[in-house]
């Protein structure tokens, strides 16, 4: 596809993001209407390859749908409809503040009308390189209030044992 294009510095890679393991120095991740956790693998292997700019435009929400309480406001979300509306909002708020925690800047927009589609925010994310202790802390506190783990917690946890693919691995 890069060559049809003429796009001369860049790659595409087509794999089962379960298990790939990305070089090291990658410039983007770009993740366009991933479902559910497709979208916190794309993230998490846009973590471990140290992206240094993520564009994510997330899609279907279910994961935390099942796992999240909200202690005191239940009976705001007892009609499944404003629970589904309020997992969406939760689960991209976390993505975006765990991105933060993970050392980047992190902007939140609307890309298209709503009118269009309810499915229109955008992810921006800017690798810093500076650990952000504060929404690291802040992170982890909403997480243990509302009692989420998502995929893309769980491979976070798994980062320190995973390994890189470095150009030599690449080189026959």
């Amino acid at each position: 596809m890069a060559k049809r294009l003429g796009y001369h510095n860049m790659s595409f890679q087509c794999a089962d993001l379960r298990v790939y393991q990305p070089p090291k120095n990658v410039t983007a991740v770009i993740s366009l209407h991933a479902c559910d956790i497709a979208t916190d693998l794309a993230l998490a292997t846009a973590l471990r390859a140290r992206a240094k700019y993520i564009a994510c435009v997330p899609c279907c929400h279910k994961e935390l749908l099942d796992q999240y309480t909200m202690p005191g406001l239940e009976p705001l979300t007892r009609h499944g409809v404003f629970k589904a509306r309020f997992n969406d909002v939760l689960t991209d708020s976390m993505r975006a503040l765990k991105l933060e925690a993970e050392g980047y800047k992190v902007s939140v927009v609307e890309y298209i009308s709503p009118l269009d589609t309810p499915k229109n925010l955008l992810i921006r994310a800017v690798r810093t390189g500076r650990e952000n202790r504060r929404a690291k802390s802040d992170y982890e506190a909403v997480r243990r209030t509302l009692g989420t783990t998502s995929e893309l917690d769980r491979r976070c946890m798994d980062m320190e044992n995973e390994f890189f693919v470095t150009d030599e691995d690449l080189i026959p």
